[in-house]
This record gives C-alpha cells, sequence and structure tokens, in this order.
C-alpha cells in the first residue's frame, strides 16, 4: 500500500514538474504577441437605445431613413421605426425556400435579397403584390454589394472557372464591368475570401480579406485606387486548397483550418470599421476576449486612425450597420443604438 501511494505521488510530482517546463519554455495559453499595437481613441460611445424582439432575426440592413431586420426563414423582413420597434412585417412572397447564403438590401421602397447559389436577385416592392427575379450570374457568386437599384456588385465566376472576378452589374443596361483585383488565384477564392462593403455615397468599395492583413479601395468603375495593410502583421494566409471529385462534381476544400484575421467590416462616410479578431501585444486579453474591436481606417487613404472597443458581447454579435455616428449592432439578445462622439 505504501509502494502504491509513493508511486501515485512521485507521478504526480513528475507530471507537474513537467507542465512547469512546459510553461516557461512555452509561455502561457494564448500568451502569443501578434508584433502590433493599437492607439486608442478618446472615442465615447453611448447607448442611446435598445430594443429586444420576441422572434429569431438574423441580420440588418437598412437606407437613409428606414432600417429592417431579416428573419432566418428568408421568407420575411421586419420594418423598424425610430425606436427599434417592429412596425410592420413585409412577407417576400417566394415560392420555394431560398438556399443559405443569403444577403438582403434595401433601396427606396424596395427590399432586395440575392441567393448566392442560384445566382439569383429577388425584388419585393413594399407597395406593390408579388415578387420579381432576375439572374446576375450564370454561376454561383460568393459576395455580393447594391450601388443603388440597378447597379449590383458581385464577386463570382465565369463558367468553367474557379478564378473568382469582381464584376459590376448593371440590371437595366445588362452592361458588366470585370475587375482582376485578387484574381490570381483559381482556388473557388478560398484564400481571398473576405468582406465586401461601401462608402457612405456608394462611391468607394472596398474588399478586406478574412485571412490577411489587406483593404483594397475600388472606385464604383471597379479600377483599384489604392491598396492598403490593416494594423496586423499577418502577410500570407498560406490557406492550401485541394480538390475532390472527378468530371464535373469536383469540389474545392480548404486543407486544414483557417485563421481569421478580420471579422466584419463597414463605412461611414469618413471612416473604414474593421471588426479584428486579433489581440495587440498592449491589449488586455481579458477585454479583447469580451468586447468586439474596431480598428478605423481613412477612407481616402487607408490609413489607419485608431481603435475603439464597443461594449457589447462579441460572441453574440450578428451585424453592424452604420448611419453617419449612429451605431447599430444588432446581437443574440438585443439590437442597441450607439452614437459615436470623439
Amino acid at each position: 500500500m505504501k509502494r502504491t501511494l509513493f508511486l501515485i505521488s512521485s507521478t504526480m510530482l513528475a507530471a507537474l514538474a513537467c507542465l512547469v517546463i512546459l510553461v516557461t519554455v512555452a509561455g502561457l495559453p494564448n500568451d502569443k504577441k501578434n508584433g502590433f499595437k493599437r492607439q486608442w481613441l478618446a472615442m465615447n460611445v453611448h447607448k442611446q437605445s435598445s430594443s429586444t424582439f420576441p422572434l429569431a432575426v438574423e441580420r440588418l440592413f437598412g437606407t437613409d431613413d428606414a432600417l429592417y431586420l431579416s428573419a432566418p426563414s428568408h421568407q420575411q423582413v421586419y420594418r423598424l421605426d425610430e425606436n427599434l420597434h417592429i412596425t410592420d412585417t413585409i412577407a417576400l412572397g417566394i415560392d420555394r425556400q431560398l438556399r443559405p447564403p443569403i444577403n438582403f438590401f434595401a433601396h427606396g421602397d424596395h427590399i432586395y435579397a440575392h441567393e448566392y447559389n442560384s445566382g439569383m436577385m429577388f425584388s419585393k416592392g413594399l407597395h406593390q403584390p408579388g415578387i420579381d427575379s432576375i439572374k446576375l450570374s450564370s454561376a454561383p457568386f460568393i459576395k455580393s454589394l447594391m450601388l443603388s437599384d440597378s447597379l449590383i456588385v458581385i464577386r463570382g465566376f465565369e463558367a468553367g472557372s474557379s478564378r473568382p472576378f469582381f464584376i459590376r452589374i448593371n440590371t437595366r443596361s445588362g452592361v458588366r464591368y470585370k475587375s482582376g483585383v485578387l484574381s490570381e488565384r483559381a482556388d473557388a477564392g478560398f484564400s481571398s475570401d473576405g468582406i465586401l462593403c461601401a462608402d457612405a455615397k456608394k462611391t468607394q468599395l472596398f474588399y478586406i480579406p478574412y485571412f490577411e492583413n489587406g483593404i483594397y479601395c475600388m472606385d464604383s468603375d471597379m479600377k483599384l485606387k489604392y491598396k492598403q495593410t490593416t494594423i496586423d502583421t499577418v502577410f500570407n494566409s498560406n490557406i492550401q486548397v485541394t480538390q475532390r471529385g472527378t468530371g464535373e462534381m469536383q469540389k474545392l476544400y480548404a486543407s486544414s483550418p483557417r485563421a481569421k484575421v478580420n471579422k466584419r467590416a463597414f463605412a461611414n462616410e469618413q471612416l473604414l470599421f474593421i471588426e479584428s479578431d486579433l489581440r495587440a501585444d498592449n491589449e488586455d486579453e481579458s477585454v479583447f476576449r469580451l468586447y468586439p474591436v474596431l480598428d478605423t481606417y481613412l477612407l481616402s487613404t487607408g490609413a489607419y486612425a485608431g481603435s475603439f472597443y464597443i461594449p457589447e458581447d462579441k460572441r453574440k454579435v450578428l451585424s453592424y450597420y452604420i448611419r453617419g455616428e449612429r451605431l447599430y449592432v444588432l446581437s443574440r439578445d438585443e439590437l442597441a443604438l450607439y452614437i459615436l462622439n470623439k
């Protein structure tokens, strides 16, 4: 019995010693330095109002004078008033279940739903019965953005190609412009997947890759204005892609997990806001784990302007919508309106 206890004690001490050595050599978990520091803005982030909903919602979108929420079923959207309360339920009237991913937009008195896998766009007039549809692309697309009621930008593919392109489509004239920005690799966009957004006037487009520190700014004619780097140090994601299947049923997959650098992005009249997934070397880990950190960049040059936190649980945030200094944050618990003042 004594011998058994001695062996157990010796094993536990040996394991503890190994753990001490590992911590000393490798450092504490998540103690890795990422090689950059944030400059903190003297930003007054004031929560002006909030609202909760007795139903499931998915995404926030809007216009200059209206806010909408999409439902997970993608069969209806909800219109909100200035107090963030639902005032109307708008049934889209689509005669089939849409297949995600779906992106929603509003322009004037119309709601638009983009179904990426089918290449379709559905248009619903708020005061009209029925719904219209148009084929934006013969192949699936992976990103979309509306510049007006007739100008749409997609990141999609040409027939038989796995090389992604940015394509601006005029749905009235049928004219298309194609941009080769970030189209070097024929990997279905895996290595350069990211966020597509625009400034408030829809004259500048921004593409921010998820997995590296880049900002690509294009004008409304799809010409590259500048390429800038974000403040982190992830220059190359080194994402490898594997092809499976034969014949016409070939599919591309990421060979290994991809570490996301940039999570979400949006812009107003002056700044580009990027929610980062990387902690800076001068940032408290407990705070970073709790709150979303927004890095801001000047629209004109892409130069870094500073960072600030949003006092929301980052694990629950679903989407953002900005209108001037009014930042709307949709989470699983509520919709909140913050006023941003320097």
